[in-house]
């Protein structure tokens, strides 16, 4: 069955996380999708995650700055309908390949640009990865952390959210053109991908009292957030909420079997010294309870809480997915031309009628050259000429 992307024809020239692993969902919704790499190969395949973001796609190998391999990617582009880079604003009109030229030869182009940060930014024009944007967008200052001060994310926030910027806007344009009949630049960033998540997670309250501040501070010291977390026995962990949007019959303290406790909300109010020292008897309390009765117990009575378990747990131990992930099509086994057999993650979105599929690992650089070059009309002789592989 065709995706629902059927016939949609992508040149990725993107590097890092967030150009790859955003083409990647549109590739697995039915795009054709062909990686532009330089001769070699893109210099971050050694990268890890790169056999997972780089897959349901073909590769051809060319040398831009070649007058023979910029004449073929052009003849690539005038069957193209989307274009994504992710270089330095001006790194690609340098090469001759920037929107304007593209959009001239084909005025139907989708090109998406995604640099570390968006033109005009004062640091546009600076080298730019993910750690640098986590620091120049105030993340790592506002990151909880093991001590105060700023902390590296260990996710990489500015490219994750970066990763969906990239298709939203590749697909708003695509419906804009079935109306205008014309392509268009669409930009965003790196910098762009950081405030995605900001606008949902940080809040600036003018005048708030030093309460709100506690209530809502880092990991250190902890605020109300972090003492939501309880040990229990054998060892184990859950994570307890107060916000369950439902009435609960029994409160957290009378399952516990503690006496004399505050109201949730009068709780959450509290100054840090006043709530530790209710919390230090909650914490003992929870140690005499097994992980899976007190889930079950808590949330027969209208509690929202969950068992904290290690990602081995979650996409399953020994080699075994969890059952979860293979009830919802969340694990596929891929054959990786370099890695074996290994076991990813599957398809994240589903289209009911029109259903997304992997399309295959990871292509070795250039190994479509002869495929999708050939039928432009060239030859093995000529390929090898711009591509960098031996005829």
């Amino acid at each position: 069955m065709a995706g629902a992307l059927d016939g949609v024809k992508v040149l990725d020239l993107s590097w890092g996380i967030a150009g790859p692993l955003g083409v990647l969902l549109l590739a697995e919704q039915g795009a054709d999708v062909i990686k532009v790499e330089p001769p070699g190969g893109d210099p971050f395949r050694s990268y890890s995650g790169y056999a997972v973001w780089n897959r349901s796609r073909r590769s051809v190998t060319v040398d831009l700055k070649n007058p023979e391999g910029h004449a073929a990617f052009m003849r690539l582009i005038d069957e193209a309908d989307v274009v994504v880079e992710a270089f330095r604003p001006g790194v690609m009109d340098r090469l001759g390949i920037g929107y304007d030229a593209l959009h001239e030869r084909n005025p139907r182009l989708i090109y998406s640009s995604c640099p570390a940060y968006p033109e005009g930014h004062r640091l546009a024009d600076r080298p730019g990865y993910d750690a640098l944007v986590q620091a120049s967008s105030g993340q790592q200052w506002e990151q909880p952390g093991w001590r105060m001060g700023p902390i590296f994310l260990h996710m990489p926030m500015p490219s994750m959210g970066a990763m969906f910027l990239v298709p939203t806007g590749i697909l708003a344009a695509l419906v804009a053109r079935e109306e205008t009949g014309s392509g268009q630049h669409v930009t965003t960033s790196l910098f762009q991908g950081a405030l995605l998540f900001t606008t949902q997670i940080w809040q600036y309250v003018e005048k708030a009292p030093a309460a709100f501040h506690d209530l809502m501070g880092k990991s250190y010291p902890p605020g109300i957030h972090q003492q939501m977390l309880f040990e229990v026995a054998d060892k184990k962990w859950v994570h307890s909420s107060v916000m369950s949007g439902l009435t609960p019959t029994k409160s957290q303290d009378e399952l516990l079997g503690l006496d004399d406790a505050p109201d949730p909300f009068a709780f959450m109010a509290m100054a840090p010294e006043e709530r530790e020292q209710f919390t230090v008897k909650r914490r003992v309390a929870y140690k005499g309870h097994d992980r899976n009765a007190l889930v079950s117990n808590f949330q027969a009575h209208n509690h929202a809480v969950e068992a904290v378990i290690t990602m081995e747990e979650a996409l399953g131990a020994g080699g075994t997915p969890h059952p979860q992930l293979v009830a919802n099509n969340m694990v596929a086994t891929v054959e990786d031309p370099e890695l074996g057999t290994t076991t990813q993650i599957g398809v994240p979105i589903n289209l009911q009628r029109t259903p997304g599929a992997i399309q295959g690992p990871q292509p070795m650089p250039g190994q479509h050259n002869a495929e999708i070059f050939g039928q432009l009309g060239y030859s093995e002789s000529d390929i090898a000429k711009f591509s960098g592989v031996r005829a």
